[in-house]
């Protein structure tokens, strides 16, 4: 009788590989670095440095085995990520960045699939390092504390939106899932972050220029649906991707009719619009003075670097393991169950 039922598990376990098999298939995920501008530098250097002395380099952080060496850990992804999107930070503001990011892993990790209440005391207990704190100096804590704020409530809404899903199947559309999404995504944190590490003391009279907000709202949206893209699959395998504009997009009545690739390709093009937003305001930046015009194209610079950075990081880290293999990375195939 045992040696039947452990037979019989057999067969229901390779059955259900199977059909995980035959259920899975690959997808193309769009080139979203093709139409990007340059960015001013490659890597951090202070990056290097850092991965150095975890003993942990970024061939590791890209291998399929994340159990060497610390590589499973938040301190080796912050910094990776840092070093691809904050390319000009000096070692003191590298490693306040790198700090507050491993501890918004850490806290996202909490609250991605929290309840209301969970989400509400594991934001509670989220706090900001004092070399954060010492590096924003007062001419920027305000602004970033002020965006941290934000990205709470979007927090503390999507928690409400999974109870909501839970008591009533209801589903998010695309209009109402990007105005939230904006808020959790921490790019308006990371666009203050910029300010602060290349030291641009922009008065609020020229944040607030149309040309200038117009490409802080693209970033935000560039790096929102890069994200959300290369996340996919992670969400996807973890049963957690009610909160992915790829979900969202087959599920909203306006687009539910599009197949999981058109979905992807649809995602695509929104990057691309957002793109061309970033690029249109951008170029209509009026000039001012030699210095503040210089000022501000550092600051375009920066953002160029935060969000083609983004990509880059995405595309390498060991937190999404978007590609199977080398072969797949490079043409941009990606492996997922549907």
């Amino acid at each position: 009788m045992v040696c039947f039922r452990f037979h019989l598990s057999n067969i229901v376990e390779s059955r259900r590989i199977h059909l995980y098999i035959m259920a899975s298939r690959l997808y193309q995920l769009p080139d979203l670095l093709a139409g990007c501008p340059q960015k001013s530098a490659s890597f951090n250097i202070n990056a290097h440095k850092a991965l150095v002395h975890q003993n942990c380099g970024k061939s590791c952080l890209i291998s399929q085995d994340r159990d060497g060496d610390g590589c499973k850990n938040h301190e080796a992804e912050a910094v990776l990520s840092v070093g691809f999107c904050f390319p000009q930070a000096d070692a003191k503001a590298f490693q306040a960045i790198a700090d507050y990011f491993e501890l918004g892993f850490i806290q996202e990790g909490a609250t991605d699939a929290a309840s209301v209440e969970d989400a509400r005391k594991y934001m509670d207990m989220f706090s900001f390092t004092i070399a954060l704190m010492e590096h924003l100096g007062e001419v920027y804590r305000e602004d970033f504390l002020n965006a941290h704020s934000g990205y709470v409530q979007g927090v503390l809404q999507e928690a409400l939106d999974r109870k909501r899903a839970q008591d009533t199947d209801a589903k998010l559309d695309v209009d109402t899932y990007l105005v939230n999404r904006r808020k959790t995504i921490a790019v308006t944190m990371c666009i203050v972050l910029t300010r602060s590490s290349g030291r641009l003391n922009i008065s609020r009279d020229l944040l607030n220029e149309p040309s200038v907000r117009g490409m802080e709202e693209a970033t935000v949206e560039l790096i929102m649906i890069a994200n959300d893209i290369y996340s996919y699959k992670k969400e996807l395998a973890e049963g957690n991707a009610r909160h992915n504009i790829i979900t969202v997009l087959t599920q909203d009545p306006k687009t539910k009719h599009l197949s999981l690739q058109s979905a992807i390709d649809y995602a695509g093009q929104l990057f691309e619009l957002a793109l061309a937003r970033f690029e249109e305001s951008r170029a209509s930046i009026p000039s001012f003075d030699e210095e503040t015009d210089k000022m501000l194209e550092e600051y375009a610079v920066a953002m160029v670097g935060l969000f083609v950075g983004n990509i880059e990081w995405c595309c390498v880290s060991a937190r999404y393991r978007v590609f199977d293999s080398e072969g797949n990375r490079q043409k941009g195939l990606v492996e997922l169950c549907g």
